[in-house]
């Protein structure tokens, strides 16, 4: 069995007793439900992830494999289409047909002939064809944001 994270944080541990509180999640509330992502897996349950704490998304034929900043993985039971669907596109932006990035994560972009993408925790990898150019332009947006 895959090791399971630890990020646990004391504004989410449990669920309320009324679910209708996750009809509508406080958008903007820092720390809302919006700033997190439920994970399934057949084997090892659902965890409630913070955003900032996933690195990328890889799919593994018709599941996918969530990688974390302090080294962990998970299994998920769902396709890479699925997660692209249910993660905020403000933060993560799928860059090939088989991996998902947190923008947050990303060190820096190689523009050679085959661009690829250098995250911090090591992970070197490749930008399709198609996505290059509006996810370079979108890279250099985001850097010229930040400064």
């Amino acid at each position: 069995m895959t090791p399971q994270p630890n990020f646990a944080t004391p504004s989410v541990n449990t669920f309320p007793g009324n679910f209708n509180s996750f009809l509508k999640p406080e958008i903007n509330k820092p720390g809302g439900l919006s700033d997190y992502v439920v994970l399934k897996s057949f084997k090892e349950g659902a965890l409630v992830i913070p955003y900032n704490k996933i690195v990328r998304v890889e799919a593994a034929k018709s599941y996918s494999m969530f990688y974390f900043a302090d080294g962990t993985r998970f299994f998920s039971s769902h396709n890479l289409s699925y997660h692209a669907r249910q993660l905020d596109s403000r933060f993560f932006q799928r860059i090939h047909k088989s991996h998902i990035v947190n923008l947050s994560q990303v060190k820096e972009v190689i523009t050679d002939k085959v661009k690829k993408v250098m995250l911090y925790d090591g992970s070197l990898i490749e930008v399709s064809r198609r996505k290059a150019s509006s996810f370079v332009r979108l890279f250099k947006v985001m850097m010229a944001a930040s400064f």
